[in-house]
């Protein structure tokens, strides 16, 4: 995680000193809470400025993120009575917030009476001062800058150093979550890389890893899981067929019926799959859970332990729904894909015999939305929770 840089002590004479380091620590506190809560970017950023304008009691304050890939600063959280500048983009050295973020001061100070040249003012701004702190890693990487303005009274240097502290705390929060970003995105493409390696095998398969994970996703949001459940599903969606790799061409890919010897062997890929993922230490219970239970069914005659009901863990439930569906839509070696409507209809007939009948009824549920009402897969999430996920529209 990274460290803030030490910050110069706040001077100042007799009781005042211990007034103003109660009001300082109090303002880190709720700003420590914030930041500690926060789950995205936006959120950070969001506490940043709003709390620049409470515990400063500033005019305004603006958050300009630094985007690398364009090389520019863009405003992309306000606060306060005057925050008219969202989406406001300063290419390289154009406008103060440059200014400070290119100098290695921790904060840049303009008094109201000395505007330097350089400055952009909006039309109609009135005269005031302004503080630049640029959000800089230990390392010299450029996240952001936080800015907060008011028309008097000018600005004290403790004011200066509180903005500055506040962006020390935000550079930390955002390496927190850029790093668990980073980190997801990583272990993501892994899983990913992991389940493609079955396809790799298998033709007909391709394109199976992806589509159930996406699936699976949608019919979590629709069951309301919460937002730690719906990862432990994709983590054992992209995983859940992992165990074939063990299993012989010859029954894998074998084009008619399987006899009983070959049935075991394809049975067995749940234990072999699971007995595999357990080697990677982050992959938690659930996912596990996943790739051993997705072939057992409602009424007890699946394998390879035969769970009966809500003995079968949940996400392997909602899963169960999904691969089958998958696999009757898509050409098997062994059979043809099916109509959407046909598997549909097959799996309300499986209903409370092979498949939980609360996962069918949302499975089902996401054909229903009349077109045009859906809003994008998985795209919205707030504060943890995925909103209501998207209808699936019917193929023509």
């Amino acid at each position: 995680m990274a460290r803030a840089p030490p910050l110069p002590p706040l001077s100042r004479p007799g009781d005042a000193v211990k007034e103003d380091t109660q009001a300082d620590l109090a303002a880190l506190l709720e700003l420590s809470q914030v930041l500690l809560g926060a789950q995205s970017a936006a959120e950070v950023e969001e506490g940043l400025t709003r709390l620049s304008v409470k515990l400063l009691g500033a005019r305004y304050a603006l958050f300009l993120r630094y985007r690398r890939e364009q090389d520019v600063l863009r405003v992309t959280t306000q606060a306060g009575e005057y925050a008219a500048e969202l989406g406001v983009v300063l290419s390289r050295g154009r406008g103060l917030s440059w200014r400070a973020a290119l100098a290695p001061a921790p904060v840049l100070h303009v008094h109201r009476d000395a505007l330097p040249a350089g400055a952009i003012l909006l039309p109609g701004s009135p005269t005031q001062s302004a503080l630049y702190a640029p959000l800089r890693t230990p390392g010299g990487r450029l996240l952001g800058v936080l800015t907060a303005g008011r028309i008097a009274p000018d600005f004290t240097v403790r004011d200066e150093t509180l903005l500055a502290t506040f962006a020390n705390a935000g550079t930390v929060a955002l390496e927190r979550i850029y790093q668990a970003a980073r980190a997801a995105a990583t272990r993501e493409g892994v899983l990913l890389a992991m389940g493609l390696a079955l396809e790799a095998r298998d033709y007909e398969t391709q394109g199976h890893t992806g589509r159930t994970v996406a699936l699976a996703e949608q019919l979590g949001c629709a069951l309301e899981l919460e937002e730690e459940s719906l990862d432990v599903l994709r983590q054992g969606a992209y995983l859940h067929d992992i165990g074939k790799l063990s299993v012989p061409d010859r029954v894998l890919l074998k084009p008619g019926p399987l006899d009983a010897d070959e049935r075991a062997l394809m049975q067995d890929h749940v234990v072999t799959g699971e007995a595999l993922v357990q080697r990677v230490p982050t992959i938690p219970p659930g996912a596990l859970a996943v790739i051993r239970s997705h072939h057992e069914r409602w009424d007890g005659q699946g394998y390879p332990d035969g769970l009966h009901g809500e003995a079968i863990p949940l996400l392997a439930r909602v899963f169960a729904v999904v691969d089958v569906f998958d696999a009757l839509t898509h050409a098997r070696p062994y059979h043809a894909a099916r109509s959407v409507p046909e598997a549909l209809a097959l799996l309300r007939a499986e209903a409370g015999r092979h498949f939980d009948p609360r996962v069918v009824t949302a499975f089902l549920g996401l054909f229903r939305e009349p077109a045009g009402t859906g809003t994008g897969a998985g795209q919205e999430r707030q504060r943890g929770r995925h909103t209501r996920p998207p209808f699936i529209k019917m193929p023509s």
